[in-house]
């Protein structure tokens, strides 16, 4: 029997999951995967209740940290998961919300994601329990709206790449830091004299040349493409627009003005761009907080880094593990798993 919203278990705080999972785990008496995206589940239900529209998961496990190589990044791949959760929605359906949760990724594969949204849907909202990033950030200014709890926050565009580390892990550095860093080191050596080139040929040697034109190319693409999809959507028909949408991508994508690629930006410091923009009051500011605690606290008793959800039946995702191997620790990225079938 499916509980009702009376019936069913709420987890108002994170302390009510752990009041919950704890004895689970120290009894050793288990829980399914099953079981909890049940719980999920029925929350997704009374979002969409609330909301009158289909409700789609795309979350990732970040907030935590993790190892290098976990594939929590917006990448192509997604593109399956994305196609599923749209393929799950009658063809009827005009409109849908999207919750997200998510450091961000690539600006390529986002558009990828917006495009086959898009081509589906007329009316694209988004719903941040707590936080979107970067390429997460580009892809809620797609939206025609986007709803944020009071606890949530959006990030700066400004595009991270991938710079190989010696372990031949990839990590992931903001474009415009490597573009500054490099121009500090050009500036001082033209005004102290080339005897100083020798400090900084480990910073030279360090980047390719190659990766500072895929820096600016990439910083370019992310502020068209927010440019783009602001005013196809967000900003249709609102008169002067074009002043608007310069303005609003700008600040997102200023690295220089907001310093460091996470700097949380939240509805206040949003409020003078005329964004669609609003922080959810109850029940909906409940229910999105609910579904946070339910997907973080999965992704902290499970190998899954990943879920793209629904209520209409798709429930799978990504795993990781860290297998162990001379000579070190070998991240391995575990085929997508999909969870106990729902009934």
């Amino acid at each position: 029997m499916e509980p009702t919203q009376q019936q069913r278990k709420k987890f108002k705080t994170a302390q009510d999951w752990n009041d919950y999972i704890g004895p689970l785990l120290q009894s050793g008496q288990g829980i399914t995967g099953k079981d909890l995206f049940e719980l999920r589940k029925a929350c997704y239900a009374e979002i969409e209740a609330l909301r009158g529209r289909p409700l789609l998961i795309y979350a990732t496990k970040f907030l935590d940290g993790g190892p290098p190589g976990m594939p929590n990044q917006i990448d192509l791949p997604d593109v399956d998961g994305f196609t599923d959760l749209i393929n799950s929605v009658s063809n009827d359906c005009k409109s849908v919300d999207v919750l997200l949760h998510s450091p961000g990724g690539r600006p390529d594969a986002t558009e990828r994601i917006v495009g086959i949204l898009r081509n589906r849907f007329q009316e694209v909202n988004f719903l941040v329990p707590h936080s979107a990033y970067s390429a997460a950030t580009m892809l809620a200014l797609s939206g025609n709206g986007i709803v944020l709890h009071p606890s949530a926050t959006l990030g700066p565009i400004d595009p991270q790449v991938g710079v190989p580390t010696k372990e031949g892990m990839i990590r992931f550095v903001p474009a415009k830091s490597i573009l500054n860093g490099f121009a500090k080191a050009k500036k001082f050596i033209k005004d102290e004299g080339p005897e100083t080139l020798p400090a900084y040929i480990p910073l030279i040697e360090k980047y390719s040349l190659d990766l500072f034109e895929l820096c600016e190319d990439s910083e370019k693409l992310s502020k068209e493409l927010v440019s783009s999809w602001l005013k196809k959507y967000m900003f249709a028909g609102v008169k002067n627009n074009g002043r608007k949408i310069k303005k609003a991508a700008s600040y997102f994508s200023d690295y220089n003005t907001h310093k460091v690629h996470s700097r949380p930006l939240t509805p206040d410091k949003l409020s003078d761009f005329g964004l669609k923009l609003e922080v959810a009051e109850n029940p909906l500011r409940d229910l999105l907080w609910e579904a946070y605690i339910l997907l973080n606290g999965f992704f902290n008793v499970s190998p899954f880094v990943k879920l793209y959800e629904c209520t209409h039946g798709v429930s799978w995702g990504k795993q990781f593990q860290i297998i162990m191997g001379p000579p070190q620790m070998q991240p391995q990225p575990r085929p997508q798993v999909q969870p106990k079938p729902q009934q």
